[in-house]
């Protein structure tokens, strides 16, 4: 038997078992289609997440209450002129934008719920990287001149008026009606305020409303090249003077953020990454099993083979080839079912995920692996079956 004959009679095999030969694939279509969605899923959720987090730029240092979603009426606050003196005192701030805050009830699909409103000056939306995903954002003279203009984040303004509404609704807030004039682009969340379910209105409006010029969080922009880690330690330094050696104030960096979740999202890949290991593993030894059944089955045929002529190398051959079809077909299978998944995952969330080459020489390269290593001893079995005996076998 040359190596022609080998595969011919391999796939011969296989197509006259077609049900166990599916059934047998199936562990290995499971595994490699969840190693390859996995690798996909965590490779463009990393992509996003660094997107979004360049967008907005690495730079940003925020300094925010611990107690402000609990305790709003008995914290520890900042007065404007405390706030703007720390661009003075602490050089590597670029620019910096004072935060107000307040809650106020609004219906949002049917349902009452608490929204947060920030009052904030003009220079907030560049600080933060916030650009108006339609119309525009308010001006340094809107702020200057009390405008009562506002901007909504985006999930809240879908919630509230609907993706066909048009720019120009009114809200109101604490009996002031607000004119909204433009949508606040998606953002990550950075800290104890979700921008896209929040409403933004002008820093003077706000100290109006609340009756107080108190604030409760700061957000600053880093000069060029400037050590994160250094400024976040100024500026909590300069706020624990401030409030008497207390540490009345959370400091973070986005720079902090981003390598948190970067080492949350390779800890997950791994645990995914290993049960679709496993998966793989288990389908390779449903396939050992289901090949050592198929030699005792064979037996009298294999006897036959080698009374014709094979070799023991012959037999070995033709019994790997089969644990490699079943394995390669297996996993071309699962790649082509994982490829399918992470399109249909990128058109309905619109992000856009894909299966690298990388991930698809991975799951082919364990298919063969797992082929060989659970179809050698399968083969090695038949191959020293004695002809003989498996002649009389019935």
């Amino acid at each position: 038997m040359n190596l022609l004959d080998c595969i011919t009679s391999s796939f011969s095999s296989l197509i006259q078992h077609k049900l166990r030969s599916c059934l047998t694939m199936l562990g290995m279509i499971i595994g490699v289609f969840a190693i390859t969605t996995v690798l996909a899923i965590s490779k463009g959720g990393k992509e996003l997440i660094l997107s979004e987090f360049l967008t907005a730029g690495t730079n940003i240092v925020m300094a925010f209450n611990a107690q402000m979603e609990t305790r709003m009426d008995k914290l520890a606050c900042l007065t404007e002129d405390q706030v703007m003196a720390m661009k003075e005192v602490i050089p590597q701030i670029a620019d910096l934008s004072p935060m107000h805050f307040l809650q106020i009830p609004l219906k949002v699909k049917g349902r009452m719920k608490q929204i947060t409103v920030l009052g904030v000056p003009e220079n907030f939306f560049r600080v933060r990287g916030i650009k108006a995903s339609s119309g525009r954002m308010f001006t340094g003279e809107e702020v200057n001149r009390y405008e009562k203009v506002c901007v909504v984040g985006k999930e809240l303004f879908y919630d509230l008026f609907g993706k066909t509404k048009r720019l120009g609704q009114e809200i109101r807030v604490e009996g002031t009606t607000f004119r909204v004039i433009g949508v606040m682009g998606h953002k990550l969340e950075f800290g104890p305020i979700n921008i896209n379910t929040a409403i933004g209105v002008p820093s003077s409006c706000a100290m109006r409303l609340l009756g107080t010029r108190d604030i409760y969080a700061v957000q600053f922009l880093a000069k060029e090249g400037v050590s994160m880690p250094l400024l976040k330690k100024r500026i909590k330094n300069h706020l624990r003077q401030i409030f008497g050696g207390r540490d009345s104030f959370d400091v973070h960096s986005v720079d902090e953020l981003l390598s948190m979740l970067n080492k949350v999202m390779g800890v997950i890949s791994i645990v995914l990454g290993s049960i679709a290991g496993i998966s793989i593993l288990v389908g390779g030894i449903g396939i050992m099993n289901i090949m050592l059944v198929s030699v005792s089955e064979r037996t009298r045929e294999i006897g036959i083979r080698k009374a014709c002529g094979a070799t023991k190398g012959n037999i070995l051959l033709q019994f790997l080839i089969e644990s490699l079809a079943l394995c390669s077909i297996g996993g071309g299978m699962g790649i082509l079912a994982s490829v399918g998944l992470v399109l249909i995952i990128s058109t309905v969330m619109k992000v856009a995920f894909f299966i690298s080459g990388m991930a698809i020489i991975l799951g082919f390269g364990f298919s063969f692996i797992v082929g060989i290593f659970f179809g050698v001893y399968p083969a090695y079995i038949a191959a020293k079956i004695n002809p003989v005996e498996a002649m009389r076998y019935e």
